[in-house]
């Protein structure tokens, strides 16, 4: 009886653990969407992508089991490539319209961004994790490396 009970125990924990990172991922869906189709000035959409996916790391990085770890993050790119990736884009063409003084202005202004300090940490972290899976680095490193330009540091 008493095992009975505890596999029960075991599939309902495992499913609470499973609707919860598919609320995860839908609200990552979601907030990526919204950014990528508002009217919001490029620094704004990074910003959002980046904050995204900090909180993103965090999540992943709460993972025992590599696998569904693994799973997590490729369910994460493939949820919003497109999104991240029109992010991306825009920042590109905002970044180089921008005269030499407004870069170094942009660059002052993102490494004090409260985000900063949470890539900084969880970059490295996520890079050793899966640095078998190149998949889950490539959007990584563009993330960052729409920053890095700016603050001269290596994130990813």
């Amino acid at each position: 009886m008493r095992a009975m009970a505890a596999l029960c125990l075991l599939l309902l924990l495992s499913n609470c653990a499973s609707f919860k990172q598919n609320r995860w991922l839908s609200a990552h869906q979601k907030e990526l969407s919204r950014l990528a189709n508002s009217n919001l000035p490029a620094e704004q959409k990074l910003d959002g992508l980046v904050q995204d996916y900090v909180k993103f790391m965090q999540e992943d990085l709460k993972f025992v089991n590599p696998v569904k770890g693994v799973r997590y993050v490729k369910k994460y790119h493939d949820q919003n490539r497109n999104s991240m990736e029109k992010i991306l884009r825009e920042s590109e063409t905002w970044q180089g319209k921008l005269g030499t003084m407004d870069k170094v202005a942009l660059g002052v202004r993102t490494a004090q961004k409260p985000y900063i300090r949470g890539l900084i940490d969880l970059g490295p972290k996520f890079k050793r994790k899966y640095k078998q899976y190149a998949f889950a680095l490539e959007l990584g490193s563009k993330i960052s490396g729409g920053l890095t330009k700016f603050i001269g540091k290596e994130l990813f």
